[in-house]
């Protein structure tokens, strides 16, 4: 895999929040990929690859969706058909998948020489990594991201993609370019951005800018106790998948600094992804899970 996926990984968790075990083996399905129509933003589950099994809902806006077009028209496709023949050796060890049922989220296909059925959300790392689908070029893996062998890709490569963009990132900066980190970035550091991107949102449409750290604090306090299901910081804390609010709580010290202001970083980000547009429809989204929460 070369550099084409990264921009399209880097959007999908700058505008989901998602961790990377989660991210890296999404499969097509739940992008909405072969459906059989065009699909604008997607909604789905994520459980076994997520921390701790602790199942949350997912949400992919449009900007996303967006971006992942390169990727799919031309990398994509010919590392999967490079890749057949392989699979197709090897098909006695892998999952393959017969039929997909997109309303229900099933799967249903040969594993072992049984025939099974699996909930995607309840997949995972490893069986992920060795399901393919039937096509007219060959057997093709389900995940979204692949390596040069045709399955999910994994730790080790991420690392490589990660640090081979860093050394890009090295070689290109120059006066016009903001500096760079004194540490290498990491791909969590995508999710506390989103974190604090949507964070800082939400806030802002709630109460307005507030400059002074104290006062944000003592409002936070308040929130918890009278308003539960619309607090911003609770809300980003349940997008996160966090086990306990303290652990978003920590995030507020960073809403407050202008280091960690990343609206002009990702200023021009490709498909938008970190806008204003963008974290306002994705805020919309994450209001309207609260209130169905709530009710």
């Amino acid at each position: 895999m070369g550099a084409a996926p990264q921009p399209a990984a880097a959007d999908l968790a700058l505008s989901t929040g998602m961790r990377w075990r989660e991210w890296a083996t999404v499969l097509l399905p739940e992008l909405g990929i072969g459906v059989g129509h065009r699909v604008d933003e997607v909604t789905f589950t994520v459980q076994a690859c997520a921390k701790y099994g602790k199942a949350r809902t997912i949400y992919v806006p449009q900007d996303a969706m967006r971006s992942r077009e390169h990727y799919f028209l031309i990398e994509r496709p010919d590392l999967a058909a490079r890749s057949a023949r392989s699979l197709a050796k090897r098909h006695r060890d892998l999952f393959i998948v017969s039929r997909i049922d997109h309303e229900s989220g099933v799967v249903h296909g040969m594993l072992d020489g049984v025939r099974r059925e699996f909930v995607m959300s309840a997949m995972d790392h490893w069986l992920r990594r060795i399901t393919v689908r039937e096509t007219d070029a060959g057997l093709e893996a389900l995940a979204v991201f692949i390596c040069r062998g045709g399955l999910l890709a994994d730790a080790d490569s991420w690392k490589r993609y990660r640090h081979g963009a860093w050394r890009r990132m090295a070689d290109l900066q120059d006066g016009g370019t903001p500096s760079l980190p004194s540490k290498r970035w990491r791909w969590h550091d995508l999710r506390h951005t989103f974190a604090l991107q949507l964070l800082s949102y939400l806030e802002r449409q709630l109460d307005g800018d507030e400059p002074d750290a104290v006062t944000r604090r003592r409002r936070h306090r308040s929130y918890l106790s009278s308003h539960t299901r619309l607090n911003p910081l609770l809300i980003v804390s349940r997008r996160l998948g966090h086990s306990s609010p303290a652990t978003t709580f920590e995030y507020l010290e960073y809403t407050d600094d202008r280091l960690y202001d990343f609206d002009e970083a990702f200023r021009g980000w490709v498909g938008e992804v970190g806008s204003e547009a963008s974290y306002a429809k994705i805020a919309a989204h994450a209001f309207g899970l609260e209130q169905r929460g709530q009710d």
